[in-house]
């Protein structure tokens, strides 16, 4: 009998009393491992017990009730879960060789599980209960609740497993996969040893969205896997389309690596397929995947931005999983492509993609919505910084803003160096012609508010304004890393047909800008200068004697226009000058006078003191109209219903009225009719035969006829 034996070996420390004989001990006291690891390397943390041994050796009974703090025992997963501080109860008797297990409890906030049973190396028999109110621990993203039930029997060489549980809202930190895991999932598995073989019967997962299963064999060499699996509906993953995607194949893994054969098919035109080999330690593949689909599905990936139309692939992956690794082809055909920062759409998209040597070479063809044709080809590196060497050309290409332009353009640009920054964008821009319009009213109302703050601001608003790039993010860029602007060297060139219109100004340009600078900051320079022109207020034509429109480091231009006219022996000018979507428009005259005095002499040839109260209400309207609230006139709608490049209706000295009407024929040819009240005709033709000569004609219905050449240079 012993009233007390205290043991203390490394961090092991035993306080016991009791009774100890060969025939049968009974002992009781309190045991202490300050460190676990002292049972080797990968155990930790440390174990308080309350504990008793009655019996012999190999007829005996344990029992052990206490606290572990921070256990380890080298598995991460069941480490996160078995952390802090836990409760622990144990009950096991020896028989023989069978340890039977009448208990086994483990407890803390993390992991509630208990097994009962018995193990003997000739069969064992052992079932297990676990509850995780949340995985959380297992891993960052995770989240959601696990209960499950383990039943083991036999031994490694003849011996069975099974699983089953239920796991509600799971979360493993992917946004999709979260949809697919979303609701109570159950799961059930079982599986057969036989001679060192494990055997999987069955391994399964469903919930409302997803069905996966999995059955194959698992030896020393090899691990062969049968998979299917069935998706209810991808809207989950891509919110565009809808219907089940199903999934099937091998995998077989042994020394070699892993070898895969699957197939994939569902809405969207989904039909693909992946087979070959993977390297062991994922280090390299040799995969060929071939398969065509709907380009939406990439959707998800693009943000505000929207490609749709139908793609095929006949791809091969050879070498380290990356990019430079793929060869191969991929195409669209059909497609159509937005994005919110385009100034227009494209329609009916057809692109190759030719992979290889650590590059794509890409050949696109498309139409944009708003006319014309557009031809992207040349290469694109696969690696960082994606090394481009692109050519772009326009043809007959429209952009417009309904309150400021529209133009159609020719374009040869050239795309050449990092796409991640830094490239270089050159080229030509040919203007074919260009309606630029003077607005009614100027824009400075509309535009931002300097310290404006929203203030409740609802979701939805805060959704638009940050689709608007409206939101301060806290850096110059609104962007965390933004990569280099790529540099630019453009030269637009309009010889003509840049028509300047709006508040009574229909005037026509030519000449070229240069933009240089970056797409973060572009810098334009260059000129357009009036080739013909004019202002109509109420009928009253002026010539105008002065038209430019130059852009200097602004892609908003400025205008400055003068118009002239001599009458009652005052000469009065009408000037249009300032910024194109805000001008300012005053008037001077020689002799100095009034600026209504001057509108007056402009109008009616004759002083303030001296019209009309029916022209006075003539001049308020004119003043209407060069403020900006006259619209465009029914003289200019008429020129647009007809297709014409001028429209113009004027009086002569006498009073009589004429009609005159101007095209474009050719890209250096304009002609022109002009017929009188009378019915008299005549035919003008302007043929630009280089940049600074002209021919000009005329035939008229009385059989009078003329011609001339122009040389024109500015000094």
């Amino acid at each position: 009998f012993l009233r007390k034996l205290n043991v203390a070996a490394q961090q092991l420390t035993a306080n016991l009393s009791g009774s100890l004989a060969s025939d049968g001990s009974d002992l009781k006291g309190k045991l202490r491992f300050g460190d676990l690891s002292a049972l080797g390397a990968k155990y930790g943390g440390s174990l308080t017990a309350d504990a008793s041994f009655s019996g012999t050796p190999s007829q005996g009974r344990i029992t052990l009730d206490g606290i572990g703090t921070d256990l380890k025992i080298g598995q991460q997963q069941v480490d996160a879960v078995i952390g802090g501080q836990s409760t622990l109860s144990v009950a096991v008797s020896l028989r023989d060789k069978r340890l039977e297990i009448e208990k086994a409890v483990i407890s803390n906030p993390q992991i509630n599980a208990d097994a009962v049973g018995f193990y003997d190396p000739v069969g064992s028999d052992i079932t297990a209960n676990i509850a995780l109110p949340n995985i959380a621990p297992l891993g960052p993203g995770y989240a959601g609740s696990l209960r499950a039930k383990a039943h083991a029997a036999g031994t490694l060489t003849a011996g069975r497993v099974t699983v089953s549980g239920v796991a509600s809202n799971l979360a493993v930190g992917n946004t999709s996969a979260n949809r697919v895991l979303a609701g109570e999932s159950t799961l059930e598995a079982a599986a057969n040893f036989r001679d060192g073989k494990l055997e999987i019967e069955k391994a399964t997962i469903e919930n409302p969205q997803l069905r996966a299963s999995a059955t194959g064999t698992v030896t020393e060499n090899q691990r062969r896997v049968q998979l299917e699996a069935r998706l209810a509906n991808i809207a989950l993953l891509v919110p565009d389309f809808s219907g089940p995607v199903t999934v099937s194949g091998s995998a077989v893994e042994s020394s070699d690596g892993l070898a895969l054969d699957l197939k994939g098919t569902g809405p969207g035109g989904i039909d693909a397929t992946v087979s070959g080999r993977i390297a062991p330690g994922f280090r390299s593949a040799d995969l060929d995947i071939k398969g065509s689909a709907q380009a939406a599905l990439a959707d998800v990936f693009l943000g505000q931005r929207a490609i749709s139309g139908q793609t095929q692939f006949d791809l091969r992956l050879n070498g380290p999983l990356a990019l430079s690794s793929l060869s191969g082809t991929a195409k669209l055909s059909n497609g159509r492509f937005s994005a919110p920062r385009l100034p227009f759409g494209l329609q009916g998209i057809a692109a190759t993609a030719t992979l290889g040597g650590s590059a794509a070479r890409i050949n696109v063809q498309a139409a944009p919505t708003t006319g014309g044709e557009l031809t992207v080809a040349g290469s694109i590196g696969l690696t960082s910084p994606n090394q481009a060497d692109l050519r772009v050309d326009l043809r007959g290409v429209t952009v417009k803003d309904p309150d400021l332009y529209e133009v159609t353009l020719n374009a040869g640009l050239t795309v050449q160096g990092p796409l991640t920054g830094g490239a270089q964008i050159g080229g030509e821009v040919r203007v074919s012609q260009a309606e630029l319009r003077v607005p009614t009213t100027g824009f400075s109302a509309v535009g931002s508010l300097p310290g404006l703050k929203h203030r409740n601001e609802s979701a939805p608003v805060r959704n638009t304004r940050a689709k608007a790039g409206l939101l301060d993010s806290g850096n110059a860029s609104g962007r965390a890393n933004p990569a280099r602007p790529f540099g630019l060297d453009i030269a637009i060139n309009a010889p003509s047909r840049v028509f300047l219109r709006g508040r009574g100004i229909d005037a026509e340009l030519g000449g070229s800008v240069t933009l240089r600078g970056t797409t973060d900051t572009v810098i334009p320079s260059g000129s357009f200068e009036l080739i013909r022109g004019r202002i109509d207020i109420l009928g009253k034509r002026l010539v105008l004697t002065t038209a430019t429109l130059s852009l200097q480091g602004d892609l908003i231009p400025t205008i400055n226009i003068v118009a002239t006219n001599q009458g009652d022996g005052v000469t009065t000018s009408v000037i249009v000058e300032g910024r194109a979507d805000d001008p300012k428009i005053s008037f001077t005259s020689s002799p100095d006078l009034p600026q209504e005095e001057v509108l007056a002499h402009l109008l009616f040839d004759r002083g303030l003191d001296r019209i009309s109260a029916f022209q006075a209400a003539q001049l308020a309207s004119a003043v209407a109209t060069l403020a900006g609230k006259g619209g465009e006139g029914i003289v200019s709608k008429l020129r647009k219903g007809f297709g014409l490049d001028d429209l113009d209706i004027g009086t002569d000295a006498a009073g009589n009225v004429s009609v005159k009407a101007g095209k474009y024929i050719s890209k250096r040819v304009y002609t022109e009719v002009e017929v009188d009240q009378a019915g008299r005709s005549k035919i003008n033709l302007n043929l630009d035969l280089k940049k600074n000569v002209t021919v000009r004609g005329s035939v008229g219905a009385d059989g009078e006829a003329g011609i001339g050449v122009f040389v024109e240079k500015d000094y």
